[in-house]
């Protein structure tokens, strides 16, 4: 397989407890935005209320419309590493790998085909394993970013705008500049979600902590797309 997107995560669910991890990606560049289906917006990590479950999120399609569909010819991969500590220098990888048929029904597996889990999971309540230990949802949803791209411009204009007349830089080329020279420069400027109106497709699923921990309570998880690789 070869990548498609961006490895677009790197958070910690740190002791397998009460943390959490986000990451978020939108306007890419062409390229990227080229194949919307495959272009992550967002990922999201979190432990369920009794520490039993890893949630993880998936976002692509920035401003998907009402009847965009998941790649057919991609797989949607959440990779984690677990390890003993945060200092320690092995760690156990396990793949969460997801891929979808002309259908849009789904194809997941966790870490070997002995955790795998097939069918239409567009439904609200999902597709789960008779076991409880994977659960997905795969389906068009609002985007759960908050941002206001005008405030996050000016912020970016204010802040060159310093630079340049900012006293000569130190031997290490940084500059110093006065405040909090792109904060202030929001002034009263309204917190407008450019988001908020549009919709995203969404890969969110709850897996036993156990499928993800086998190196340890420290949980790394990242996530990215691969395009599948040719039968002929």
């Amino acid at each position: 397989m070869r990548q498609l997107g961006r490895s677009i995560v790197f958070g910690l669910l740190a002791l397998l407890g009460a943390g959490s991890a986000r990451a978020i990606d939108h306007q890419d560049a062409p390229g990227a935005a080229a194949t919307p289906a495959t272009d992550i917006a967002d990922l999201f990590g979190w432990m369920s209320s009794d520490g039993s479950k890893v949630i993880l999120a998936m976002t692509v399609h920035p401003s998907a419309p009402g009847g965009a569909k998941f790649a057919t010819d991609a797989m949607y991969v959440f990779h984690t590493s677990s390890r003993a500590a945060l200092t320690s220098t092995s760690a156990v990888l396990v793949d969460i790998v997801c891929g979808f048929d002309d259908n849009q029904r789904i194809s997941c597996m966790v870490g070997d085909p002995s955790v795998t889990l097939s069918g239409d999971a567009a439904t609200p309540t999902g597709l789960a394993l008779s076991n409880g230990k994977l659960k997905v949802f795969a389906g068009l949803r609002r985007d759960p970013s908050f941002i206001s791209i005008p405030n996050f411009e000016a912020m970016k204009s204010a802040a060159k705008a310093a630079l340049v007349s900012a006293s000569p830089a130190d031997p290490a080329g940084c500059k110093a500049t006065p405040g909090k020279t792109a904060v202030t420069a929001l002034g009263t400027m309204p917190a407008t979600n450019t988001f908020g109106a549009t919709n995203v497709l969404a890969l969110v699923m709850e897996v036993d902590r156990t499928l993800l921990s086998k190196g340890g309570p420290i949980l790394a998880v990242w996530g990215a797309t691969h395009k599948k690789a040719k039968t002929n």
